[in-house]
């Protein structure tokens, strides 16, 4: 091979390493090709970092695009590095975001790159979009949420008929009991049991002791962040996002109610949007529908111009 066939090779990374963000060291992992288009992914939870499993999520843009993965304050190798000495906010977290942003565009040298976010990863992707609306040239929005409230509130009267109906009274009262903006992790742990159930995967006791002790930990952490986006309301003035915005939900989903992502998607005011169903399919796209997931995102994103 000659010198001019190395210098059309392209330049391949797989690398990862911390950044100063918000005054602690965050963990990015980049997987791609330089100089082109730039992929920043956004991971759900809080707390649910992606990058050890991003073969499931975005491997399929790594030929076509430099990919980004972000392990945020409080998740994966950027919680084992600071610990978490108090609740994050979402005025934090946002922040955060903003920040890492700069840093990409600044150290890429680039003017926009894309953001793909699931579930509360795209509370973060709707804020870029609104305060640097310049910067984003597509948003690709799974499981978005649009409003957590609403959500919970349409999920429990789901729940309450469905109960009712096949006269399970346990559920029904307990149900009936809950607080919806959640209280507390009993709250959170109640409601996941019955909503499992409703989907044909029961829980037992003894996984319900599991489960509840997991939200327990992770109310701790993120309760106040958590209740801070029930103020959060995507249908409260009609949605303006300036760039090319695109939504992934799936026709199961009542986490982040799938009627909802409807709703947003046709009050939507942006240059050009597109909405995809996945069938059968819940909240957890990137888990549940891997593969066809990744084969969608490809196809959509290689559609886009980009600078």
């Amino acid at each position: 091979m000659n010198a001019q066939n190395i210098e059309k090779e392209p330049q391949k990374i797989d690398t990862s390493y911390f950044v100063k963000i918000g005054g602690i060291d965050q963990y990015i992992s980049l997987k791609g090709v330089h100089n082109k288009p730039i992929v920043l992914y956004l991971h759900g939870g809080p707390g649910a970092a992606a990058s050890a499993h991003s073969e499931k999520i975005t491997a399929s843009l790594e030929q076509d695009f430099l990919v980004i993965h972000w392990d945020q304050r409080g998740a994966g190798k950027t919680l084992k590095q600071n610990g978490l000495k108090q609740s994050p906010t979402l005025a934090l977290m946002q922040s955060d975001a903003e920040e890492l942003l700069a840093y990409i565009l600044k150290t890429f040298h680039r003017q926009q790159i894309i953001l793909v976010a699931n579930s509360w990863g795209t509370s973060l992707a709707f804020h870029l979009s609104e305060t640097h609306p310049d910067k984003i040239s597509t948003l690709v929005a799974i499981s978005p949420i649009i409003n957590l409230l609403s959500s919970q509130q349409s999920l429990n009267k789901t729940l309450i008929k469905h109960f009712r109906k096949i006269k399970n009274q346990e559920a029904v009262e307990q149900l009936k009991a809950i607080n919806i903006p959640y209280h507390n992790a009993k709250d959170i742990a109640i409601q996941f049991k019955w909503l499992s159930e409703f989907q044909g995967q029961p829980i037992s006791d003894n996984a319900f002791g599991q489960y509840y002790a997991f939200f327990e930990q992770w109310y701790t952490k993120w309760g106040l962040l958590y209740s801070q986006l029930y103020k959060i309301n995507q249908l409260k003035n009609k949605p303006l996002i300036q760039c090319r915005t695109i939504i992934f939900y799936g026709d199961k989903d009542y986490t982040a109610n799938y009627k909802l992502s409807e709703k947003f998607f046709k009050r939507l005011k942006t240059k050009e949007k597109e909405i995809y169903r996945f069938k059968d399919v819940g909240h957890q796209i990137p888990m549940e529908a891997s593969n066809s997931m990744q084969e969608l995102l490809l196809k959509v994103l290689l559609k886009g111009n980009y600078d």
